[in-house]
């Protein structure tokens, strides 16, 4: 019994949380603590980082939630830090020119809090199309039409590309590079032109229009190869991270299959081996279950029975002894009437309180000794009793 109730301990039960497994579970539920720099900035702007056990989408959705935010931040400090520039110079309306991106930015930031992403992403997009748009019509229409310096700014285009390929879906930078490329043709077209930019225009047109659509075009192909590899590399690893979780899960709740499997077994064995000795009659065995066993309300209801068992044969066994020793003492009463000696002796049962009136009745001390010692009868005291005084 003591080498079963030492085997007893080892394992424990399987909890309920831990017997579901899923894509959308894992062990710990807390969610993952940011230890990134940028953390003050992503808790007012990005949305709440999401728990471990955290669905693929929505893993991507905080992901997506925070690079949005950090795009943000950095088209805020780039359009802010042109501003002196705006101040200082000459074109004091550029100053009010880049002001409208960045409000269109900080609206951004409030949908991408409240997890629109799609929503902020659009917003970026159009506040990066409408800075720049502006930006070249604001002097080909107030200063006296397009100059080669303007040109540049066609190429900055690209900027649009390359948030709308990142923050959105990856087939939308052909939907923004189609925007980009009809109107850099457009304004190079029929926007008003100075004297040495219409020069420029009639003596190379193909030059002009070369670099801002191949740029265009080119950088559109490879960042939609490019992220659309990334996205599914990142998925990828997604789901690879999930399927290691549910592996590990998976061997887990083998380990407290087999734990539980063991406990059964030598709980069972423990519970028959306490009927068996039950059975041959000793009341004292106990099933040695501990707590941390599947089986221990079985063992401690098993328990209780015994005990209410060996009371109820204990009081049965001394009913038995009474009946015995009752028959001794009437046979005793009828010697002693007879006038024959009598032994009383105390049998331990509730018969011991009439032994002793019996014999304080016949004014004899009582025998708290074996049968086989004592040597003193009633029926001699009687007899000297009635002897006649000389």
């Amino acid at each position: 019994m003591s080498r079963d109730a030492s085997g007893l301990r080892t394992g424990q039960h399987p909890s309920r949380s831990q017997a579901n497994i899923g894509p959308a579970s894992v062990i710990n539920q807390e969610p993952q603590k940011d230890t990134s720099l940028l953390r003050w900035w992503y808790r007012f702007t990005a949305p709440a980082p999401v728990s471990a056990d955290a669905t693929l989408q929505q893993r991507d959705l905080s992901r997506r939630g925070r690079l949005t935010s950090f795009v943000l931040l950095m088209i805020i400090l780039l359009v802010l830090a042109a501003e002196p520039a705006a101040i200082f110079g000459p074109n004091k309306a550029l100053i009010f020119i880049l002001l409208i991106p960045v409000f269109i930015d900080i609206v951004a930031l409030v949908f991408n809090k409240l997890g629109k992403l799609m929503v902020a992403g659009i917003l970026v997009v159009i506040g990066i199309e409408v800075g720049l748009i502006l930006s070249i019509l604001g002097p080909a229409l107030g200063s006296g039409g397009l100059t080669t310096y303007v040109l540049p700014q066609f190429d900055l285009f690209v900027q649009a590309e390359f948030v709308s390929v990142t923050l959105l879906d990856p087939r939308s930078v052909f939907v923004v590079t189609f925007f980009n490329i009809a109107f850099t043709v457009l304004s190079i077209l029929y926007l008003p032109h100075t004297a040495e930019f219409a020069a420029v225009l009639a003596a190379n047109p193909y030059d002009i229009f070369l670099r801002p659509i191949t740029l265009a075009i080119i950088v559109a192909g490879v960042l939609f190869v490019a992220i659309s590899s990334l996205n599914q590399t990142l998925k990828r690893a997604d789901r690879a991270e999930v399927v290691a979780e549910l592996e590990r899960r998976e061997v887990e709740r083998q380990q407290q299959d087999i734990s539980l499997k063991q406990q059964l077994e030598q709980g069972t064995q423990a519970i028959l081996q306490t009927h068996v000795e039950v059975a041959n009659g000793n009341f004292t065995a106990r099933a040695p279950l501990t707590q941390d066993n599947v089986l221990w309300r079985i063992s401690l209801s098993l328990n209780n029975l015994i005990a209410r068992l060996q009371s109820s044969s204990q009081a049965e066994a001394e009913l038995e002894r009474a009946k015995a020793h009752t028959a001794q003492l009437v046979d005793a009463i009828r010697k002693a009437r007879a006038g024959r000696p009598v032994q009383l002796h105390r049998t331990g049962t509730h018969l011991d309180a009439i032994i002793v009136e019996l014999q304080t009745g016949m004014r004899q001390p009582i025998d708290n000794t074996p049968a086989s010692t004592q040597g003193t009868h009633m029926g001699q005291s009687r007899d000297r009793r009635e002897q006649p005084k000389l």
